[in-house]
């Protein structure tokens, strides 16, 4: 595990490309929650054999192939809590990505509804409301540019399905590495397999009462690095 941050009531996991945040299937040790579970267990803070035990779980999920901060519940109070937050949207989530060519205007608000094939596993972007059709906000501002590559910082108003991904590659920009939204050629090109998409930086903005987690208002955490920054933008 890359422990960004822990206390009695939280821990922040810093998930790398690649590593599954729950099983698809059988129950695996090869996942996030799995790993976080077995080290709260060997450092004694979870005991599943205790009566009425509460299991550590996972309050956001990040895609397979995308990296950054995973938030998980210690107890089941603390759990209650961030599920609230994150539903009213008092979690800023910030992400890092490196779109493809310039992106005009460099700061901006993308606004769409997104609806999702449950086959291909994909969603597909309408810029009027759709039947199944879920509204995305997404803000985006360009922090660099090299090149054919951009590198900027997302926020989302909204958490949808593959929301940032799919919402760049309708803007005509897709991200470096996308197999799904992305372009094929750019991406052998570079040598990338997974999404230049990563959720590097959250604050809890509380406007309304904590609970337990009161002390969290207010503050802010951060990876320590992001892989393809350092590679195409060091």
């Amino acid at each position: 595990l890359d422990i960004v941050y822990e206390d009695e009531n939280i821990l922040l996991a810093d998930k790398k490309p690649g590593v599954l945040c729950h099983s698809a299937g059988e129950w695996s040790w090869d996942t996030l929650i799995s790993n976080i579970q077995a080290y709260l267990r060997q450092n004694g803070q979870w005991d599943p054999k205790a009566e009425n035990a509460f299991t550590p779980a996972l309050c956001n999920r990040i895609d397979r192939n995308t990296g950054g901060i995973v938030i998980a519940a210690k107890n089941a109070e603390a759990l209650r809590i961030l599920n609230d937050k994150i539903r009213d949207r008092e979690i800023a989530k910030y992400y890092l990505c490196i779109a493809l060519g310039r992106v005009e205007p460099p700061k901006g608000r993308i606004e769409c509804f997104l609806r999702k094939d449950e086959k291909s596993n994909t969603v597909r972007v309408y810029h009027r409301p759709v039947l199944e059709g879920r509204s995305a906000v997404t803000l985006y501002q360009t922090l660099r540019t090299r090149g054919e590559l951009s590198l900027l910082e997302v926020e989302l108003l909204t958490g949808r399905t593959h929301q940032i991904r799919a919402s760049m590659a309708d803007l005509g920009h897709p991200l470096l590495g996308d197999g799904k939204y992305g372009i094929g050629s750019v991406n052998r090109k570079y040598g990338e397999t997974q999404q230049a998409l990563y959720s590097y930086r959250l604050r809890f903005d509380f406007p309304t009462d904590a609970g337990i987690l009161e002390y969290l208002r207010g503050r802010e955490f951060q990876v320590d690095e992001v892989p393809f920054q350092k590679k195409y933008f060091s």
